[in-house]
């Protein structure tokens, strides 16, 4: 498959790290920003909407459902068909298990449910929290991405078809005792950053 012209959506931390590293490879066009409480302002590329002229779609932590799903594609911070849907480091603590990752998969109609292109995983080791494991990914994300989007130019896209319905975690699912941590991550993880609000 051929990359051209790439259009990103999203704009949180994770998003501007992987644009960082992987714009000296591909013409990155524009992105379209994020609404959550992770957006940052600061990533260098133009604002657009999803009337510029792409030949893919990047998601990195988008927050709204993209529709043209032709050539899109997303980063998922879990190990899909395992870990789909939100608040993914939440549920991996929760669920004691060694090993989370990131899969990067073709958008379809149904969320996290597109065919896989690749995976990573790194280790959940004792006493982990989530802002832990968001540096894990952070630090593993930029050069997965490439890498990535380097085998996704040799596979046709008619090779990507399988599927499997994931597993899904829902917006909200949090445990009663957990709430005030999970409300204080975003404030954490801000602060990590050393980003100050302008």
């Amino acid at each position: 498959m051929e990359i051209g012209n790439i259009l990103i959506c999203g704009s949180t931390y994770l998003t501007k790290a992987v644009v960082d590293f992987i714009k000296p490879y591909y013409n990155l066009i524009g992105y379209v920003p994020s609404h959550t409480i992770f957006s940052v302002n600061n990533i260098d590329l133009p604002i657009v909407d999803f009337n510029v002229d792409y030949d893919i779609i990047l998601s990195i932590q988008y927050d709204k459902k993209i529709l043209d799903i032709t050539n899109s594609y997303n980063l998922h911070t879990g190990l899909l068909p395992d870990w789909g849907g939100v608040d993914i480091l939440y549920h991996t603590l929760k669920s004691n298990v060694n090993e989370q990752g990131l899969t990067f998969h073709k958008i379809n109609k149904e969320f996290d449910a597109g065919p896989i292109v690749s995976k990573i995983t790194y280790p959940i080791i004792e006493g982990d929290t989530m802002l832990e494991l968001y540096h894990k990914l952070m630090k593993i994300a930029p050069s997965f991405m490439l890498s990535s989007l380097k085998l996704l130019e040799n596979i046709p896209n008619t090779e990507l078809c399988y599927k499997e319905t994931p597993t899904m975690y829902y917006k909200g699912n949090i445990a009663k005792k957990d709430l005030e941590e999970y409300k204080n991550f975003p404030k954490i993880l801000k602060n990590s950053f050393k980003i100050v609000d302008k």
